[in-house]
């Protein structure tokens, strides 16, 4: 069994999805490390240093090391060069809200990285496509390995009419789900609005907002018939047996997870034009301009006044993941990074030309 050590900014969060998944690739045994205690500035300012150094140490027992995200791999790459390793690019949340000298000191931190890596792994082509100029000559490393789920089996009418009555959700009501961490990149407050603003316009609009974050104060301040805050939950499955429809009105994403889970289970899919989104929905899902609140609004009264249409969307969602976002198409994708990290020689060396 060959040995892969995965190393995270942080513990929680989609990368330890992507992990659990990662656990069904054969041959394989995984171990993860944090380089950070926390997921704030404050918890990474006094525990970066001592992560990395830990990663460096634990990195000479593994056969293969896997980088999570672009803060990671551009803290941890010089430590971990001579190593076969690979780096996922999880959404580039690092590198697409910096600007300024900032921008361009993780740009080439991140042309560095890719130079010494085995592989990139981009979770979407618009990842690719961002990072084609930092790669060089490294752009051959540059792999597109989308996101992909074990496809649940739908759960039978009486479990979704006993959840929906759970959560206080009324027969003919749309039961929309805000999913993720209550942060300002998300959007919950533009998914909030609209649901205000649908439901003052007469359309039977309930939005569940399960998480939890900075923005929560602002979220719960404007809870009521059309906004229901629930806080960190840990029955996800439950919620999505309820709801309708999934609302994703975020900045920027990967390939996220909680949205291949919606489609998975059947749900219909509204997000933003921000990268990533549209990718993952493709054309079985309702695509809105990033930021614009009324357009929101009138999509979600439109799904709540044609339940029908708000099936189909549903259930074309539930077929694409079938046949393009696979955990086996997924797993593969992966394993082929791993072994082309096995095959690129000297990686000391070409770092140092980087």
């Amino acid at each position: 069994m060959r040995r892969v050590l995965h190393v995270l900014p942080h513990r929680g969060g989609g990368a330890e999805t992507y992990i659990d998944l990662l656990e069904g690739i054969e041959g394989f045994v995984h171990a993860r490390l944090a380089l950070s205690t926390g997921r704030t500035p404050a918890s990474a300012a006094t525990s970066l240093t001592a992560g990395i150094i830990r990663a460096a140490r634990a990195a000479r027992g593994a056969d293969l090391v896997h980088v999570h995200g672009d803060v990671a791999a551009a803290l941890a790459h010089s430590p971990l060069t001579g190593r076969p390793w690979v780096w996922t690019t999880h959404g580039l949340h690092f590198m697409r809200r910096a600007s300024g000298p900032k921008l361009r000191a993780i740009e080439y931190a991140l042309g560095r990285a890719i130079a010494a890596a085995g592989a990139t792994i981009c979770t979407s082509q618009a990842e690719c496509d961002e990072l084609l100029e930092l790669a060089g000559e490294s752009a051959g490393r540059l792999r597109v390995v989308r996101n992909g789920i074990e496809l649940p089996a739908l759960a039978p009418q009486d479990a979704r009419a006993a959840a929906r009555a759970e959560l206080g959700v009324a027969e003919g009501e749309l039961c929309v789900l805000f999913l993720g961490e209550l942060e300002r990149r998300k959007r919950p407050l533009d998914a909030v609005a609209a649901a205000q603003r649908a439901r003052e316009g007469g359309a039977p609009v309930v939005l569940l907002v399960a998480g939890e974050g900075p923005q929560d104060a602002a979220v719960r301040a404007r809870a009521g018939d059309a906004v229901r805050p629930l806080g960190r939950r840990t029955d996800v499955g439950r919620l999505l047996v309820a709801a309708d429809a999934l609302v994703m009105p975020s900045e920027r994403e990967g390939l996220s997870f909680a949205v291949l889970e919606a489609m998975g289970a059947g749900l219909a899919l509204v997000v933003s034009d921000g990268p990533g989104n549209p990718e993952a929905v493709g054309d079985a899902g309702i695509v809105v301009p990033l930021g614009e609140i009324d357009a929101l609004a009138d999509v979600l009264a439109g799904l709540a006044a044609r339940p029908l249409q708000t099936r189909r969307i549903g259930a074309a969602g539930r077929q694409r993941v079938a046949t393009a976002l696979t955990a086996d198409a997924f797993r593969g994708g992966v394993a082929a990074a791993y072994a082309q990290a096995a095959t690129v020689p000297d990686r000391a060396a070409t770092a140092g030309r980087a």
